[in-house]
């Protein structure tokens, strides 16, 4: 009797343990599962991307062309600090030279430096457009930050654009 069990025993070890002998010791990878490293490409901002603006008073920003959006940088913060730089950008919101850059928002024609000026206090709400312009501008495009048609309103607008701003802003 005791020599059945014995058998019975080795059996069951053995039969336990020939899939472990057979699968588990071949060393070649049939059924794991690959790990891929996934490399990500990021973006790398190119020269041609950030165009630099400069104004009078020493006032430079810089536009990244592809992201359609001010570069939040040291002159930008300086800028915020300074009440006279702050005025200076208020009064450039007439100026009409043009950058030869193409902007999300505005179809008629190129981003001007008063339209970066603009852009810059309305960023920072120095300017609501509603209380200050009089004008609802509530359609947003979903790859645009500004407003559907405001660049093209303060482009034929520029001086009443400027007169309605300097009322609203307490500078």
């Amino acid at each position: 009797m005791m020599l059945i069990m014995n058998v019975y025993k080795n059996l069951i070890i053995v039969l336990a343990l020939f899939p472990l002998i057979l699968f588990g010791c071949n060393k070649k990878q049939i059924n794991t599962p690959e790990t891929k490293k996934v490399v990500r490409k990021l973006h790398k901002i190119k020269n041609e991307d950030i165009i630099v603006i400069k104004y009078n008073n020493g006032i430079i920003l810089k536009w990244n062309v592809e992201k359609n959006q001010l570069i939040k940088d040291s002159n930008y913060d300086e800028i915020l600090k300074n009440k006279k730089k702050l005025q200076a950008m208020l009064s450039s919101i007439s100026d009409n030279e043009d950058i030869g850059v193409k902007v999300c928002t505005k179809k008629t024609s190129n981003l001007k430096k008063g339209d970066i000026a603009f852009i810059f206090l309305y960023e920072n709400q120095k300017i609501y457009l509603f209380s200050c312009l009089k004008l609802q501008f509530d359609v947003m495009n979903e790859n645009c930050k500004y407003p559907d048609a405001l660049l093209d309103y303060i482009e034929k607008n520029r001086q009443k654009v400027q007169e309605q701003v300097k009322k609203c802003i307490e500078l």
